[in-house]
């Protein structure tokens, strides 16, 4: 019988068992879509019995972070217990990242969270190299069995309704595929109250699962990702990238800083466009990037169609910037492309389309407490809809007017290649995801652009490195489907370009530090001609130059550190960058030698902000050695 109801998660263990017997293959949702407490009791299960054999297949699995050091996890432990309150952590995550899984279970993940695996042997040989729209084919593949998910529950004049939520990018394209199995498989549900409730494609009945688990008791808070503080380099790469979107086209935009950059900035093309066009002209105007989008403000408004619902984008959607109606009717699409649509055509429609969402704890409430009207206009849905477009290619071409696909790469080659997901020697860092999917679809639409951001370098002093490199061992992205790139120091449009056209271009958005040595290894090579020379203009891509430029702006508050707030408050942000500047001091010889300086150093007099850290960190008052030694490295901190 579908939809068959347990108060516990062992019940549903038994009969999960009693169903599939004692080899299971687990998909599971990435992010906040998986059902913690129905995983961990599987997991206990195949831990204490070795002949029940449990592969989990899943992606960007997510426990609030312990500290590596003693002082770090004094840090970190009234954050967790402030951003994180009674969230279960998946113990499974626990054992991998502590190297302790039982042999009897593997956990093979196709995207991690970024960096969190490097180095771990089970987790980097467990590794899928999958784009998105194809983790539901390769689930089939490794023989998947069952599929756990969370869902949202909404009472309507006494019936259920279940939404998919956060997370219907796989399992709308995996059940369908599952329902067409001749052999034994189960879908398995866990209701949270806590996750929002969306209606549209994540709607479905509770038909759609075999069981559901449904205790209140285990509802927690959905998993809350802070913000990081936003530099002068991404500054100066967002505001760039949002030039290139134009007004009445469709967005998608990756997370992490470079994305939230490119979204605040928007957000000011609308709500103050001489503060925008200023930062444009301070930064130098870009008249062939502002020819593929614009510097005024949305008439039209956007329409976003991104596997990634953020934080930042939902702000877009709450300001009234995506707002441009798409209909499911190719007829009328068309009707409301070329303006002859009926008034009710062109209201109804979606205006912000996804496959998952993943944002801070103000994200969620506010997904929570949207009034209707607003709800109906999202529509969250499988990665195969959102990440492709050849299933209906005329309707979504006819919807994804000029798209812009933003996402963020580590490094490029100067022949165009992106490198997003690991590193020289085969280290994943993250993984494909979705990228190479926005990529091809950039290439397919004939309005499309796909814009790769990317830091001009990395590290400091001996370890500067840059991020343009002239050849790499590993592409994510190939050299012929490159398209447009964007550094602090400029836009490069490499779209039929030659290779030594592409090489100018992007020299010419390199740090100039690295310039005339990536200019010789190109010569070196016969893609450049020997006489070429980086002109004078260009040769002053450094990163005091945009500090300079941006420096008023971002004194103005036109440019904060974090322009989608932070889960974590201003003492808790000071007190860690106090701590990350220890733990560099620590790290060099010339830094210990300052950090001795800094503990050789008189007290000063009390200090609010350093009394304060203290209290944070459990050390106001302190016994032992050990305790009166990290309070005198705390203070030292805040003398470095």
């Amino acid at each position: 019988m579908k939809g068959r109801r347990f108060q516990n998660c062992d019940a549903c263990v038994d009969a999960i068992l009693d169903k599939l017997g004692k080899r299971i293959v687990l998909g599971t949702p990435l992010g906040i879509g998986k059902p913690n407490a129905l995983i961990n009791a599987l997991y206990r299960r195949a831990r204490a019995d070795a002949s029940i054999q449990l592969d989990l297949v899943t992606a960007l699995c997510l426990n609030p972070p312990l500290g590596k050091s003693e002082l770090e996890e004094r840090f970190l432990k009234p954050v967790r217990e402030r951003v994180w309150p009674g969230y279960p952590r998946l113990e499974y995550l626990d054992a991998l990242q502590g190297r302790k899984l039982p042999p009897n279970i593997r956990v093979i993940e196709f995207y991690m969270q970024s960096g969190a695996e490097l180095h771990n042997p089970l987790a980097q040989q467990n590794y899928i190299s999958s784009n998105y729209t194809h983790v539901a084919r390769d689930m089939l593949g490794r023989g998947v069995n069952l599929l756990l998910q969370s869902v949202a529950l909404r009472q309507d004049e006494g019936r259920n309704r279940l939404s998919l939520s956060s997370n219907p990018d796989i399992t709308l394209q995996l059940v369908p595929m599952m329902q067409a199995l001749d052999r034994p498989w189960l879908a398995c549900a866990q209701i949270n109250r806590q996750m929002p409730w969306l209606g549209n494609h994540a709607e479905v009945g509770e038909d759609y699962f075999d069981f559901i688990v449904d205790d209140m008791a285990l509802d927690h808070a959905p998993f809350a990702v802070p913000h990081q503080p936003v530099g002068t380099a991404d500054w100066a790469i967002g505001f760039r990238a949002s030039s290139l979107v134009r007004d009445g086209g469709t967005l998608q935009v990756g997370i992490g800083a470079l994305g939230d950059a490119a979204c605040h900035a928007l957000r000011l093309r609308q709500r103050d466009n001489d503060g925008y066009a200023a930062v444009l002209d301070a930064l130098g105007a870009d008249a062939h990037a502002e020819g593929m989008g614009g510097r005024g403000r949305f008439d039209q408004g956007l329409y976003v169609a991104s596997e990634l619902i953020s934080n930042p984008l939902f702000s877009l959607f709450e300001d009234g910037i995506v707002r441009r109606h798409v209909h499911e009717d190719a007829e009328v699409q068309q009707r409301v492309n070329e303006g002859t649509a009926s008034e009710a055509e062109q209201r109804g429609g979606t205006v912000l389309q996804g496959a998952f969402f993943l944002g801070p704890a103000d994200f969620y409430r506010r997904l929570r407490e949207l009034p209707e009207e607003q709800r109906a206009l999202i529509d969250m849905t499988s990665v195969a809809e959102v990440n492709r477009i050849y299933t209906h290619y005329r309707l979504e071409r006819l919807q994804r007017r000029h798209p812009r696909f933003i996402n963020i790469t580590m490094k490029v080659t100067l022949l165009g290649a992106a490198v997003s997901d690991q590193v020289a020697d085969g280290q994943v860092v993250s993984g494909v995801g979705g990228q190479f999917d926005f990529v091809s679809m950039a290439h397919q639409l004939p309005e499309g652009r796909s814009i790769l951001l990317l830091r001009a370098t990395r590290g400091s002093g001996k370890k500067l490195e840059s991020n343009l490199v002239w050849e790499y061992p590993h592409a994510t992205v190939p050299r012929h489907m490159r398209d447009v790139y964007v550094t602090e120091y400029g836009v490069a449009d490499l779209l039929g370009r030659t290779d030594s056209e592409c090489i100018a271009a992007l020299l010419a958005i390199a740090d100039s530090r690295f310039q005339e040595r990536l200019l010789r290894q190109a010569q070196q090579a016969g893609k450049m001609p020997l006489d070429y020379r980086i002109p004078e203009a260009q040769r002053a891509n450094l990163p005091q130059r945009i500090a300079g430029l941006l420096a008023p702006h971002q004194r103005s508050g036109r440019l904060p550190a974090l322009p989608f707030g932070c889960d974590l408050n201003e003492a808790e942000l000071g007190l860690a960058r106090r701590l990350k500047k220890l733990q560099a001091a620590s790290a060099s010889w010339g830094g210990r030698l300052e950090l001795l300086r800094a503990l050789a150093a008189p007290v000063p007099a009390a200090q609010p902000e350093v009394a304060a850290a203290l209290q944070h960190l459990q050390l106001a008052r302190t016994t032992g050695r050990r305790e009166k030694l990290l309070a005198r490295l705390v203070r030292a901190a805040y003398r470095l």
